[in-house]
């Protein structure tokens, strides 16, 4: 127990009603949250949409795309990936610089390492490998 604690009154006393002081750390009852009541009642309610989903409800909606005498549809997001597609082909330096680290940010250009083909132990006898290093023109240490 700390002095702070032998000051003031434990939580079972304050329940009980017998002393209670307001200070530090101690609110006056009425001000205190109340059970099932909001601390913030004009915040965001329950179920509002972020922008973050509303961002991917609206990309995910359906357009319709005509490709000659074809007409299917397809996502807006796919839309506005074709159309920047098509705005590099054309050598549009933004839509090439666009799509480019769009890219690169989606792992195309990652290189996937060869796998090992054979795994030697090599063994060097240090001695041998100083004066092999050092008749090469290797600088000696």
């Amino acid at each position: 127990m700390t002095a702070l604690d032998d000051e003031y009154p434990g939580d079972d006393q304050v329940q009980s009603g017998s002393t209670y002081a307001v200070g530090y750390k101690r609110p006056p009852r009425h001000t205190r949250f109340q059970p099932g009541v909001s601390g913030n009642p004009a915040g965001r309610r329950k179920g509002t949409p972020n922008l973050k989903t509303i961002l991917e409800q609206v990309l995910r909606e359906q357009i319709a795309l005509r490709e000659g005498n074809v007409t299917k549809k397809i996502t807006k997001a796919e839309a506005i990936i074709r159309g920047l597609v098509i705005g590099a082909m054309k050598s549009d330096s933004r839509s090439q610089m666009t799509l480019f680290k769009l890219a690169e940010q989606v792992g195309q250009f990652d290189e996937t390492p060869e796998p090992f083909r054979i795994i030697e132990r090599v063994i060097v006898d240090p001695r041998t490998a100083r004066r092999d290093l050092f008749e090469n023109g290797g600088d000696e240490r």
